[in-house]
């Protein structure tokens, strides 16, 4: 829906506009009014309509002025002046600015809105001819570059001016006096971590909104690994933990559980990757702790449970070490191994371990329970008993518990490191399978980044991620890449006009088509059929992936 922001100084005008127009009829959102440019500016940036429709004459800030200031924040929008002055000297300012339209008070209602109809047509036709792969495009580039970045910051592998740049370039202002990272693990039942699931993409949508109408407050999707939400410190005051509004979103969506950890208070943002390894220890207790829990890195009472009153007959009878094994080998990270280890022993109790029978029983269950789940992934473990010691060597040297974790925690780091090397291979088989497909239905309007991580039961920011290391390319570049190729070969070997070529390649709108076509190539599909095409090759374009599968 097209949004809508009125300026305009005089009462009585500016309820005409706004009572006497139908705007949920029109298909438009009215989101705000003002009396003044001043007061009007920072509304304009919060909400960021897509239509502003001002007065010139105002006090404190005039509209001339105030469409200046709005046009370097928000580029696209379109702007319609009203003025009481038949001077063509405002008009020609308000034509330099941007105005697409300059109307001349008194203004008739239906001239007005008349008008406004016109410019959301064109603002409407314009997202037509952008269409979906634009959007598609914008998006993709977007998240892989919110990715990055979130990478840079919790690395501490940029410096923080370049982090702060990247962040206005992304709309994330993060100056701020403190900050907090908060991870979000997202379970739907019957579903994997990272399967395509519409209901995990339509979370990420929510949540996304929920943080952008917070202010302070940036999501990124970190695929199997659930969100991360880096919260911002005003005002001298310490970053919030909005755990019941995350709650509260989760608990919208039916069948899903969530488990948050919230990482420390830091000051520095040089300082965020302390919050994000207080994080992932805080989140990783979901491993030995029930769902829909909320653990802080601040809270030390917050971790694990209270267990000293246990004794081995409920242990053997639970087998809770077990369900916790399983449940890390499956989707753990390898640097969470540590924390694990040492969360499934402290829910054993103190008062247990202190036999060496019980801890000798705990240490040979888990190993089991590890090669029981590598040979599942056809492991071979002989390499690894090489490398971590024989199991049975290890017990007749165990004589305390720092000893047991130690060996755990090597052969469980060395079970994970070789199934995601396993997980990669399957990626990469599966990977092939969909480039193959998008190779012989490029030309396929209806194919899109959602499609290709559905047929690769990925989410679609992971899948992108995989699609772009492996060829060198985005999803969309790639696509973009085999259509143009295409309609090269097309327009050089065939009669065909450039609109029968539109369709023949996948897109709907033959002026979008002559939009891509120019970026691609550097001419118009007329100069290129002429001759001018012979000097261009498809890496000039800049789009070439790593195997060479691209034409």
């Amino acid at each position: 829906m097209v949004k809508l922001f009125l300026v305009e100084d005089e009462v009585v005008m500016r309820d005409g506009i706004k009572k006497h127009i139908d705007w949920d009829k029109e298909e438009i959102e009215f989101v705000g009014e003002a009396s003044d440019g001043e007061m009007a500016y920072p509304m304009i940036l919060k909400e960021k309509p897509d239509i502003l429709l001002t007065d010139i004459k105002m006090p404190f800030m005039d509209g001339l002025s105030l469409a200046e200031l709005v046009r370097k924040e928000l580029p696209e929008i379109s702007i319609i002046i009203l003025s009481g002055y038949d001077d063509f000297s405002y008009a020609q300012r308000a034509v330099s600015l941007g105005a697409v339209e300059y109307l001349l008070k008194p203004v008739a209602p239906s001239a007005l809105l008349e008008t406004i109809r016109s410019v959301k047509k064109k603002i409407e036709d314009s997202r037509a001819r952008e269409n979906d792969w634009s959007y598609e495009e914008k998006t993709e580039k977007r998240e892989m570059d919110k990715n990055r970045l979130f990478g840079d910051l919790v690395m501490n592998s940029r410096p923080v001016s370049q982090c702060i740049e990247e962040g206005r370039n992304l709309n994330m202002n993060l100056a701020a006096e403190s900050y907090r990272v908060i991870l979000l693990y997202l379970s739907v039942e019957g579903e994997e971590s990272d399967a395509f699931s519409e209901t995990r993409n339509e979370f990420y949508r929510k949540l996304d909104r929920l943080c952008t109408l917070n202010e302070h407050a940036f999501c990124f999707d970190r695929s199997e690994d659930g969100f991360a939400i880096i919260v911002c410190g005003t005002g001298g005051e310490n970053p919030p933990v909005p755990d019941k509004d995350l709650t509260a979103l989760v608990k919208s969506f039916d069948n899903a559980r969530y488990f948050i950890g919230t990482g420390i208070c830091v000051k520095r943002l040089s300082e965020l990757h302390k919050s994000y390894e207080s994080a992932k220890r805080a989140l990783s207790h979901r491993f030995f702790m029930p769902m829909d829990n909320v653990v802080d890195a601040g809270d030390s009472n917050s971790y694990g449970r209270e267990s000293e009153k246990m004794d081995v007959d409920e242990v053997v009878a639970t087998g809770e070490n077990r369900k916790v094994l399983r449940k890390f080998l499956r989707s753990g990270a390898a640097e969470d191994t540590e924390t694990v280890i040492d969360g499934m022993f402290d829910s054993i109790g103190k008062s247990n371990l202190r036999s060496l029978m019980f801890l000798t029983y705990i240490t040979m269950d888990a190993y089991f329970e590890m090669v029981k789940f590598a040979s599942e992934l056809d492991i071979d473990t002989t390499v690894i008993d090489e490398k971590c010691g024989n199991i049975n060597g290890v017990i007749r040297s165990i004589t305390d518990i720092e000893k047991s974790k130690e060996y755990l925690t090597a052969y469980m780091s060395e079970v994970i490191a070789r199934r995601d090397k396993t997980s990669k291979k399957k990626y990469n088989r599966m990977l092939h399978k969909v480039v193959d497909y998008i190779d012989e239905n490029f030309s396929d309007s209806e194919l899109s980044l959602n499609k290709a991580a559905a047929m690769a039961n990925l989410s679609p920011n992971h899948f992108s991620a995989i699609f772009s290391n492996e060829m060198g390319a985005t999803f969309i570049e790639y696509i973009i890449s085999k259509r143009m190729e295409k309609a090269k070969e097309l327009l050089k070997t065939t009669d065909l006009r450039s609109s029968e070529i539109t369709y023949m390649v996948g897109y709907r709108d033959p002026h979008y088509f002559s939009h891509t076509f120019k970026k691609y190539t550097g001419m118009t599909a007329k100069e290129f059929r002429a001759g001018g095409g012979d000097a261009v090759s498809h890496k000039e374009s800049g789009l070439g992936g790593k195997d060479g599968r691209n034409a």
